[in-house]
């Protein structure tokens, strides 16, 4: 074996302990390399294969009513590959198991080999001439604990139908089950039915017609094109627009979680190999320095620049290769049970966590980069000496500056506490460095374990201040002023108040973006407009206020006019003018007045539903009533909203936080213990010289511990200051157009942060205290004279 090559094993036996601290870093940004492009790749790969085994349609075109043989018309559109009409509807059930009332989406069964096709789970599809079979999403039938061959009651366009559980189903239409409006699921009360086309036309009197086409494109097929063609032909027809794929609501969220797992995948493992790097480069230019004179002798043995430099390159590589091998192993795990949660999440018939060659040889290239520019800095500073310089001692250092003298002793009570100040004085660069990564651990401790402060903040926000109403009742068609009173005439409704929906276009230049125009009464009390800063906008008398996700997909600011096509009724057209852009917490919005849009709209006081303050003791009547009211299309209670978002933040978003809070721990734990035992390292003849002049232990031991002490102390503000920043920038990036998540760090977060840190620094001082009562005074002391 070459001698460079032994003194290379000897180098890692002798940074054991430090090659332990930096491969803890080191694995925990592999892991989150490996687990964060595993799982794209598998949500990516499953989501395909699903959408194609399945047939997921590539056009939903919603119409109030058209002909059957008008799919015909469109099967005949150029591009089209397939198309086929089916009957959709809202509903509201009545569940044994379930006290309040149930909204649903029921749809007629699709063809054999047709679109959005069906995987059976359990029990068997409804016969052909049943008409009161049914089946519905295996996550509803769960959660409502529905058994096969029970009843429920289904309330269809005020029509009382009674349907037979036959079965449970996946659909690649429901892969994130959500009802309108909602962010969270809550599979308790929200479930998707299918049954026989014929019954459930016949139910909403629409034999031989459909009201919503399901279209599949060719290979070469134009989407845009496609959609414009149909919607000429369902115009006359009562036809709402059609739209792709990317606009389903189940698959923008699929969409979603992968652009998140990129965001994460971009921002966080950068950090933690940046700080890895940051650790190497400590341990490295101090072994340099050590070494001088090895150095010198190796140069003049013949030793060439290339071969040094290569040595201790080969050396950082050595010392990152256990966090690699360790974090790919950690990712893997991870990412299997990260795809057991997201089987939970999003509903797929299969997910398998396959990270792929690729993304292990993303976190090798990442991590070999990571070791290079870590070790680039004192490699160099070993090729640059000349034999006759490193074989000479280092000059001493110099203790003799006048502001760092003056400093100390009006700092240092005693000379322990001196030696300790002084310490940290002449080395300015390396404690800044080494504050700078304390603080870095800090933050990312802080950035991670911040994630449920902010969903806090957005349920507060969203639920808290803004939807107050206790029940929100959906008409299937829009009702005039008496279906309010008849709604406030229900025993224990205290409140009612109004509002109007409509599905729109909204047109901004070459910009167009289909949104619903949401309208309440001046004054509302029960759903009102709040930003994100917990302030009350209250609606326009003329005019549109957009949220700002709106306002940047459109191109468009406050004072501008859109063009707005409302795709129901009398379909008018009209020019809003754009008085005001605000943050929401909850996506895209678009808000007017009532009456301004009832205006708009050539109707009289007319409302597409109605918030609910009810009194909880007639709770249960309450829902009889509302089950049994006609022309209600579903019911939905927002204290059942915020217990199912607080359920899927702790089953989902905790295991994640959870997850990330736990690779910050590991190097918050890896940069506190690196530092200490570098400085002791380094100190080590000094404090041998201590205890040879008569200091005792505990004495000898603040020296080090007081330095310690006094970085994780300048640590803690950077890093709390550091933390807010990173989290700020995390919680952007994390917003998407469904939501936009507020930021909102507790104190309880932060204190957190500096406990870990805290605890740390105190498990790394008992370590580092026991060394040093066993420091080996004669070894320490020797050296080159």
């Amino acid at each position: 074996m070459k001698p460079l090559t032994i003194k290379l094993f000897r180098d890692l036996w002798r940074l054991r302990t430090q090659s332990v601290a930096i491969a803890m870093v080191i694995a925990a940004g592999v892991a989150m390399v490996v687990m964060s492009f595993g799982m794209i790749r598998s949500l990516e790969a499953t989501r395909a294969a699903y959408y194609d085994r399945y047939r997921f349609a590539d056009i939903f075109a919603p119409v109030r009513r058209a002909p059957d043989l008008v799919i015909a018309q469109i099967r005949a559109v150029p591009g089209v590959a397939y198309a086929e009409g089916r009957v959709s509807a809202t509903a509201i059930l009545d569940v044994p198991s379930v006290a309040e009332p149930v909204s649903a989406r029921i749809h007629s069964l699709p063809t054999f080999g047709g679109l959005n096709l069906l995987v059976l789970r359990s029990g068997r599809l409804p016969a052909a001439n049943s008409p009161d079979e049914a089946v519905v999403n295996e996550a509803f039938a769960r959660a409502a604990r529905l058994e096969i061959g029970e009843t429920f009651g289904a309330l269809l366009y005020g029509k009382q139908v009674r349907l037979r559980l036959v079965g449970t189903v996946l659909s690649p239409e429901y892969v994130y089950a959500v009802a309108p409006g909602q962010i969270f699921p809550d599979n308790r009360r929200y479930g998707v039915v299918w049954m026989n086309r014929d019954p459930l036309a016949g139910a909403l009197d629409l034999e031989g017609s459909f009201n919503e086409a399901l279209v599949r494109i060719a290979p070469r097929g134009s989407l845009p094109e496609v959609i414009r063609r149909i919607d000429l032909l369902l115009d006359r027809y009562g036809g709402t627009g059609a739209y792709g794929r990317d606009l389903q609501i189940s698959d923008r969220f699929v969409s979603n979680e992968i652009d998140q797992l990129s965001t994460t995948v971009e921002l966080l493992p950068p950090i933690f190999l940046a700080v890895a790097a940051f650790l190497l480069n400590i341990v490295l230019a101090r072994l340099v320095d050590t070494e001088r004179e090895v150095i010198g002798l190796m140069k003049a043995f013949g030793y060439s620049n290339v071969a040094i430099v290569g040595h201790y390159a080969a050396l950082a590589l050595l010392l990152s290769a256990g966090g690699l091998v360790l974090g790919s192993f950690l990712g893997t795990w991870l990412g299997h049970a990260l795809a057991t949660m997201y089987q939970q999440y999003f509903v797929f018939p299969f997910l398998q966590f396959r990270a792929g060659a690729d993304s292990y040889l993303i976190a090798l290239a990442a991590t070999v980069a990571a070791a290079l520019i870590g070790s680039a800095i004192s490699v160099r500073r070993a090729s640059q000496l000349t034999p006759a310089e490193a074989m000479r001692p280092p000059a001493p250092s110099d203790y003799s500056g006048r502001w760092i003298s003056g400093l100390t002793r009006r700092l240092g009570p005693d000379e322990p506490s001196r030696i300790v100040l002084r310490n940290l004085l002449r080395r300015p660069l390396r404690t800044s460095l080494t504050v700078l990564g304390l603080s870095a651990a800090l933050a990312l401790y802080i950035a991670s374990a911040s994630s449920t402060d902010n969903v806090d903040k957005m349920i507060d926000l969203a639920f808290g201040r803004a939807e107050r109403a206790d029940l929100v009742v959906t008409f299937a068609e829009p009702r005039d002023a008496r279906a309010i009173h008849e709604l406030a005439r229900i025993p224990g409704v205290m409140r009612v108040e109004a509002y109007r929906a409509v599905g729109a276009k909204l047109i901004a230049g070459h910009q167009i973006v289909r949104e619903g125009l949401t309208s309440n009464s001046a004054g509302a009390d029960l759903s009102r407009l709040v930003d994100l800063n917990g302030r009350l906008v209250e609606p326009p008398a003329a005019g549109v206020i957009i949220s700002s996700r709106l306002a940047k997909q459109l191109h468009v600011n406050a004072g501008e006019t859109l063009r707005t096509e409302i795709a129901e009724g009398e379909r008018p057209a009209v020019d809003l003018s754009v008085s005001q852009v605000i943050d929401t917490p909850l996506g895209s919005s678009a808000r007017l007045e009532r009456s301004a849009l009832n205006r708009i709209m050539r109707e009289g006081d007319t409302s597409s539903g109605a918030y609910l303050e009810v009194d909880p003791l007639f709770a249960d009547r309450i829902y009889r009533e509302l089950k049994e009211t006609p022309q209600i299309a579903s019911v939905t209670s927002e204290a059942a909203i915020i217990e199912g978002v607080r359920d899927t933040v702790a089953q989902q978003m905790g295991i994640v936080t959870l997850f990330n809070t736990g690779l910050a721990a590991l190097i918050v734990l890896g940069v506190v213990y690196n530092s200490a035992r570098i400085s002791l390292s380094e100190q080590a003849r000094d404090l041998a010289s201590m205890r040879v002049l008569g200091f005792r232990r505990g004495e000898t031991a603040f020296v080090l511990l007081g330095e310690l002490g006094v970085l994780v102390l300048l640590s803690l503000p950077i890093g709390i200051l550091f933390g807010i920043w990173l989290a700020r920038y995390v919680t952007e990036q994390f917003s998407a157009d469904l939501y936009t998540i507020p930021f909102g760090i507790h104190a309880a977060t932060l204190a957190e942060g500096v406990l870990v840190v805290m605890a740390a620094a105190v498990a790394t001082a008992l370590l580092i205290r026991i060394r040093v009562d066993k420091l080996d005074l004669v070894q320490a002391l020797k050296t080159r004279e």
